[in-house]
């Protein structure tokens, strides 16, 4: 196929660039490095079945050509740190929402009919129902970030209903492995690397998240891709359960060699502002069509956190 990727330069983008590229489809790169990295990209510039387009996606004039005879969109571009968005409060908003709704425009313009969109489990805010599953409601974010997903979620809803085209929506839970940017452990191991003696961690110890590795995330995906048909696909994208973030903290610890490290909280609920503190999404909808992931949520952290210490 003729795939165009969104935001290729960031970490679950060249994850999966790598697997589509190695299974032969033609692949479109659009990302214009503000929050990709260039050094994710080196292994694949001298790939024949590469094009690449350094573009804003706020640009749609820009973008437009660029989608002629595409087959397939995977939309992952978004602002990625969810911190962020109680800084800079337009940054959701113009990175997440008006980007989407350029991508369904320029989709639209040039008669392209399929995307997969890179959602989260922010959408559900603090959901009433744990485990989670993709129709409980109602849907409330807390965040700015899950906010703008939400909509996202909505435009290509509306655009695939007026438009004839078809959407995947995957919520995901937290996803690790290679490339990874931020996140609890890349903190805690700058952290460390600065202090050996103690950490401070935000939030207190009871702060619990599902965890995906990288490539169970991606073999989700295209797995949901090949197996529904409907006009809007949606699913949970995750492990079953969840992992604290003091499992997360020992488990850095124990893979730099260390001894003896105090653990400190702040003691708040939420390690920041729009941070769920619980999460645990149901997703048996996506298990139903292929095997469970490679790893579970504390089997992922454990090879992250592996991976991470050598990263950082």
């Amino acid at each position: 196929m003729k795939i165009l990727i969104t935001g290729v330069a960031w970490f679950v983008g060249s994850n999966l660039l790598k697997k589509l590229l190695d299974e032969g489809h033609q692949v479109i790169w659009i990302d214009n490095f503000t929050l990709g990295k260039r050094e994710y990209l080196l292994p694949f510039w001298n790939n024949e079945k590469f094009l690449f387009h350094e573009v804003d996606l706020l640009q749609l004039e820009s973008i437009k050509p660029i989608f002629t005879w595409i087959e397939l969109v995977f939309h992952l571009a978004a602002n990625s740190d969810i911190s962020k968005g109680a800084q800079i409060t337009d940054i959701d908003l113009s990175l997440g929402t008006i980007a989407t709704y350029n991508v369904l425009e320029a989709m639209r313009i040039n008669e392209v009919k399929k995307i997969i969109f890179a959602s989260s489990s922010a959408v559900y805010g603090i959901a009433k129902k744990i485990p989670t599953a993709e129709d409980d409601g109602p849907m409330l974010p807390i965040s700015l970030y899950g906010a703008s997903k939400l909509a996202c979620e909505w435009l290509i809803g509306a655009f695939c209903h007026n438009y004839q085209m078809q959407g995947w929506i995957y919520r995901f839970g937290n996803v690790i492995g290679r490339n990874s940017t931020h996140g609890a452990a890349y903190d805690f191991v700058k952290k460390l690397r600065i202090d050996p003696q103690k950490l401070l961690i935000l939030g207190d110890w009871k702060q619990a998240k599902p965890y995906i590795h990288v490539d169970d995330l991606i073999k989700g995906m295209l797995i949901g891709f090949e197996k529904t048909n409907e006009e809007l696909n949606y699913f949970n994208l995750s492990t079953q359960g969840n992992t604290n973030v003091t499992t997360i903290a020992q488990s850095i610890i124990k893979h730099m060699n260390l001894n003896n490290v105090e653990l400190n909280y702040t003691g708040w609920s939420q390690g920041r502002r729009g941070d769920v503190p619980q999460v645990q999404l149901d997703p048996t909808k996506i298990e139903k069509l292929w095997r469970k992931p490679l790893y579970n949520s504390e089997e992922a952290v454990i090879q992250w956190t592996k991976e991470i210490v050598q990263q950082v």
